[in-house]
């Protein structure tokens, strides 16, 4: 996973991308190791406005998030549309004037191809946990 996010930040001339849960915990991240815990512990914020948009504005699914402070920085915040027990997001830092959407698209294709099988495992020995319980 840090390879295909190595590989995009160069294509894209990318400071920083990451995977993170919604919980801010970093699953994988390409540039600044602090930076990336930073954004990923405030990218938890994000995973509520999500929660909020779907559920008071009727949303059926959140593309994406920017935030920018209007000179250089700007942090693209995408949910993987993947169905999870948690929420993961693709964090990117996008240089001024740079274009991030192509390269976001096709690296949430292959993330996703990557994280199905493991998300869909945890999700179904969760289940299998719960009726045990049960």
């Amino acid at each position: 996973m840090t390879a295909l996010l190595t590989g995009m930040n160069l294509i894209g001339n990318y400071p920083l991308s990451l995977v993170c849960t919604d919980q801010g915990l970093l699953v994988a991240a390409s540039g600044e190791s602090l930076r990336s815990e930073i954004a990923a512990g405030l990218t938890s914020l994000f995973d509520d406005i999500v929660v909020r948009a779907q559920r008071d504005l009727g949303f059926p699914r959140v593309d994406e998030l920017t935030l920018t402070d209007g000179d250089s920085n700007r942090y693209v915040i995408r949910p993987l549309p993947i169905e999870a027990n948690l929420r993961l997001f693709l964090v990117v830092q996008v240089p001024v004037k740079a274009t991030w959407r192509h390269n976001t698209n096709l690296l949430i294709k292959r993330l996703i191809d990557l994280l199905r099988p493991l998300v869909e495992r945890d999700a179904g020995e969760a289940a299998t946990e719960r009726q045990d319980e049960l």
